[in-house]
């Protein structure tokens, strides 16, 4: 039940679509509904590949294994990730198709919080996949870092008693808690950092399909859509 859609007939040089991976499930950015791929950056990469011209076919894949896929050649690149430094050594990236951001979100007792070193002292949880947990490592000894497989298990954590704050995608944390768990955690008013998610290729495979995505990103930007 992958979606394909095709652009003009011999505008592309391969037969076969592309296989493009996204994260599932990743509401409200990308989630999977009746077979079909579904959310905001999904109608985003759809648009972009269509004006690109290419022939592609979604394929849903948990976060914990999603770039292994792309390094093994199972898909041919990842319609979103989130831009990190970490990331930039296996993948390369388009110019950005949304600016997000990263946000904590904390047990109750703790204080929303625009800044981590705000929970110094606490342990912080985030998916080992994702872009958050090199950076954190990084740049805030002070916390504990525990990593999970997914954004459920890190509210799981938090809710267990096993982390104090988890750090997600803005917006998807809020969809998630919202639907999930309402009121059992504090909630972030704003990102602590910024986060641009762009399409994605194994680093120095495909390059071609990276340039015909970011010339469609121009080209819809500069009309306006």
């Amino acid at each position: 039940g992958a979606m394909a859609v095709s652009g003009p007939a011999g505008s592309h040089a391969q037969s076969a679509p592309y296989r493009i991976g996204h994260d599932d499930p990743f509401a409200p950015f990308a989630f999977t509904e009746n077979g079909r791929s579904k959310g905001l950056l999904i109608d985003i990469v759809a648009a972009v590949l269509g004006e690109a011209g290419a022939a592609f076919e979604f394929r849903p894949l948990p976060l914990a294994a999603i770039e292994a896929e792309l390094a093994a050649g199972n898909i041919d690149a990842i319609a979103f990730k989130g831009v990190s430094d970490e990331r930039r050594r296996t993948m390369d990236f388009s110019a950005p198709l949304l600016i997000t951001g990263a946000a904590a979100f904390a047990r109750p007792g703790l204080p929303a919080a625009a800044d981590l070193a705000v929970y110094a002292g606490t342990t912080i949880v985030t998916p080992a996949q994702g872009p958050l947990a090199a950076q954190i490592r990084r740049d805030y000894p002070q916390l504990r870092l525990l990593t999970v497989d997914s954004y459920d298990a890190s509210l799981e954590a938090v809710l267990a008693g096993q982390a104090d704050v988890a750090a997600l995608n803005f917006q998807a944390g809020l969809q998630l808690i919202n639907r999930k768990h309402p009121g059992r955690f504090t909630l972030p008013a704003e990102p602590y950092q910024r986060l641009p998610f762009a399409f994605a290729v194994a680093k120095g495979r495909n390059a071609p399909l990276l340039a015909r995505v970011d010339a469609a990103i121009a080209a819809l930007r500069a009309d306006g859509r």
